[in-house]
């Protein structure tokens, strides 16, 4: 599909109110975010099967604080933690909400094609039960495929 018929399409759906998410390899340069109004996100920064650099961030609502931190999984295993591990707060001075970095990785290296670089922010609220895990609760698994 080229880009005038993917914006057309993007327009049309916008207009039904409609929406689409179309899983796509990334070329090691890709920007997701998972979740509702609070979401993880995760920027992947290369070129080809390069990777120069990983961003964890945090969307928050519209002038809203969160205390906790990133998490960053490649394939599925642990790769690194904003703040190393340690919770912070997170806040979004917009109206709008924003998304707030929560953390930034220089990776500089090849991966193979296919591999998943997650973030994961988890909000520490101190509370137990269903959904948490040691008092904390996770915004949900925003992943980028590389290749």
């Amino acid at each position: 599909m080229n880009n005038t018929l993917a914006r057309a399409a993007a327009v049309a759906a916008a207009a039904l109110g409609l929406t689409f998410t179309v899983a796509t390899p990334a070329l090691a340069s890709a920007d997701k975010c998972k979740g509702d109004a609070y979401a993880s996100c995760v920027a992947v920064n290369g070129t080809k099967l390069h990777v120069n650099s990983i961003k964890s961030r945090v969307a928050l609502y519209a002038k809203t604080c969160r205390y906790g931190h990133s998490q960053v999984l490649i394939n599925g295993k642990h790769y690194a933690d904003s703040n190393g591990g340690n919770d912070k707060e997170y806040c979004s001075k917009s109206i709008f909400g924003a998304e707030v970095t929560t953390g930034t990785w220089n990776v500089n290296r090849n991966y193979a094609k296919g591999t998943k670089i997650c973030s994961k922010f988890w909000r520490y609220t101190g509370a137990t039960g269903p959904g948490t895990s040691n008092g904390y609760s996770s915004y949900g698994t925003a992943c980028a495929t590389i290749g």
